[in-house]
């Protein structure tokens, strides 16, 4: 073997010999790791600002950002009060000026739909004679519809909406899925 190959076999041994020294002693003192741990945050914010410093401010004109402010609220209420219908009519209104993508930053909690059902089970019962009344209700059924925010994020295929994954936390009863949810 000439010396060349042998200077390069022994530098990729030592190089792996270090590794796995340097791999084994962080994992066992949370100190060195900590350590690693902050330069590695303040080496990739250094990286970051390079990456961007050649970018103008405001620059991005084709990003909209819809947001939820005081006078959406005290018109309709807190945003969690909201009907996620709300967020459906949302999506087929942005969607029809065909966007790229369309991207919730919102964790959605399962709604309460005691008043749809309700609505709808009544009126599914005993249609509303009355014009207005009956308009009323349909108006009700269509602009509350816990599945249309659901439906028009299929339909479109081009939202995308926050996840959450949290640790495990046996104390407060919350653990690992060990599977996917059914229906994902």
């Amino acid at each position: 073997m000439n010396d060349l190959l042998k200077r390069l076999g022994v530098g990729v041994l030592i190089g792996l010999v270090v590794t796995m020294i340097v791999g084994t002693v962080v994992d066992k003192v949370p100190a060195i790791s900590r350590f690693l741990d902050k330069y590695e945050y303040l080496s990739y914010d250094s990286r970051m600002k390079f990456k961007v410093s050649t970018v103008e401010e405001a620059s991005i004109d084709t990003v909209v950002i819809i947001d939820i402010e005081q006078n959406s609220i005290e018109g309709l209420g807190n945003y969690f009060d909201w009907p996620h219908a709300y967020h459906g009519q949302l999506i087929d209104v942005v969607t029809s000026g065909n966007p790229k993508a369309l991207l919730f930053d919102i964790i959605f909690d399962p709604e309460n739909t005691y008043n749809y059902n309700l609505v709808n089970a009544l009126t599914n019962e005993n249609t509303p004679q009355d014009e207005n009344l009956s308009q009323a209700t349909q108006q009700f059924l269509v602009s509350n519809d816990p599945l249309r925010f659901v439906q028009s994020t299929y339909e479109s295929n081009k939202v995308y909406h926050a996840l959450v994954f949290e640790q495990e936390d046996t104390l407060n009863f919350q653990y690992k899925m060990d599977s996917e949810p059914e229906g994902y």
